[in-house]
């Protein structure tokens, strides 16, 4: 249980932050100061465990699929869906769902964490599952090269104390097994037909010359089979579905492929599920698994959609190579207006050379390109060899701009600028209402 008086603390602070509609990971911290020991408190209460999700790309999504399918089947989810995944995120996301007595009513966690904090939060508190997506070059301003975000995952990979889900088509990531202590490790990945889907920084430059398939993972509980529009069909422990999907986009459903086998691992590691106890009437087969997943919808900002007068805007969240070349590869450009917005700041990383290893041969012409960067962008697709029409620095006259005309609309940008244009796009889009939160 945990102290009452932190938790009357860390209310208090979430309530002027709630008033003043900002700073909402401000009570995790003060917390973090207060009591030490409260994120371990919180978390042990949980009777089904903890279970985070942690690699380059993808976190938010899985967790997101995840914790609402978990909901979906019966369970109550403690999760930071915010996107706030740090610690302190953490702990802001677990006060509202507490008691003023500290207790936690939830039976499992599921939890998104960045790179850098994930073994932090591993030595306050030992995750029951972890879910390892991938290990890519990003913000090398803040990690470094790819060895050292290889480092903090195997920190990871080597606490989880009962199951460790890792994608079986990388062999950084795959390497990983031989951490495992004494937790139980399965692998999801894609049929070898789908691999030009999805590129590695290894075969970003092979992209656009020829490339050739991996062999098949043999040991993969989970396998994306294959693709068509909007639908996806998964191979689970040998059987197959197809279903329609929620998300959109190749990199999205290999995300899905991910949340049901870390979904799986729940189920293969708790005996309670299922049995006489509370559990006994979840169902975690999975076909209920893949129907829940399927039914999930975007988070934030990652292919989320508005309808602004006639036209749909969609906007897809980049930050590195490899999920920036994987966007434009999975979405259908052509008939279509394109922007790119690119910041800076520091949540986005402030070295943003990585612009030039982008595959932008699916792309022929940008309307617009803003943000504090946009003149570095516009540069590169230039150099690229692609029409780019406007660029201002200016995101609210850009966004002016760039929605003019009944054409969709494809909005690729950096963390920053996406919550600056998220804000902007509910203001015009009164069917979404003023409840969704970006955060801060």
């Amino acid at each position: 249980m945990c102290s009452p008086l932190s938790v009357a603390v860390g209310k208090s602070v979430q309530g002027a932050c709630g008033i003043l509609k900002r700073g909402h990971s401000l009570p995790g911290l003060v917390i973090e100061k207060l009591d030490k020991g409260f994120l371990s408190s919180a978390l042990s209460q949980l009777p089904l465990g903890t279970m985070i999700i942690c690699g380059t790309n993808g976190k938010t999504t899985t967790a997101r699929l995840i914790s609402q399918a978990l909901r979906e089947m019966g369970l109550k989810v403690a999760t930071n869906d915010s996107g706030a995944n740090f610690t302190r995120g953490i702990i802001s996301s677990l006060l509202p769902l507490m008691s003023i007595s500290g207790k936690l009513p939830c039976d499992i966690g599921v939890f998104e964490l960045d790179e850098a904090w994930a073994p932090v939060f591993c030595q306050q508190f030992p995750p029951s599952y972890a879910l390892i997506l991938n290990c890519s070059r990003d913000q090398l301003d803040r990690y470094g090269e790819r060895d050292s975000v290889e480092s903090m995952l195997g920190q990871v990979a080597s606490c989880a104390t009962k199951g460790l889900v890792l994608n079986g088509e990388g062999e950084r990531v795959k390497s990983f097994s031989s951490l495992a202590k004494g937790a139980k490790v399965s692998f999801y990945d894609f049929d070898p037909a789908l691999a030009p889907l999805f590129p590695r920084d290894e075969n970003l430059v092979c992209m656009r010359q020829s490339f050739s398939p991996k062999a098949p993972d043999s040991q993969a509980q989970v396998l994306l089979k294959g693709i068509s529009g909007s639908e996806a069909t998964f191979e689970v422990k040998g059987s197959e579905f197809t279903v329609e999907m929620g998300v959109e986009g190749s990199f999205n459903f290999l995300n899905a492929a991910a949340a049901i086998a870390g979904i799986l691992s729940v189920c293969d590691c708790c005996p309670e599920i299922g049995g006489k106890g509370r559990y006994r009437a979840v169902d975690l087969s999975p076909k209920a698994i893949v129907e829940a997943v399927s039914k999930v919808r975007p988070a934030f900002g990652r292919g989320e959609e508005f309808r602004i007068g006639g036209a749909q805007v969609k906007m897809v969240l980049v930050k590195n190579p490899v999920g920036f070349s994987s966007a434009l590869r999975a979405i259908p450009l052509q008939g279509k207006d394109v922007m790119v917005a690119l910041n800076d700041e520091s949540p986005d990383g402030r070295d943003v050379s990585w612009i030039y290893d982008v595959d932008y041969s699916n792309l022929s012409k940008v309307k617009e390109v803003t943000g504090e960067r946009a003149f570095d962008m516009a540069l590169c697709l230039e150099y690229n060899g692609k029409e780019v029409r406007r660029a201002d620095l200016n995101i609210e006259k850009a966004l002016g701009g760039f929605l003019e005309g009944p054409r969709e609309k494809v909005i690729f940008t950096s963390y920053t600028s996406m919550l600056s244009l998220r804000k902007l796009l509910l203001d015009l889009d009164k069917s979404k209402g003023k409840n969704l939160y970006a955060a801060d």
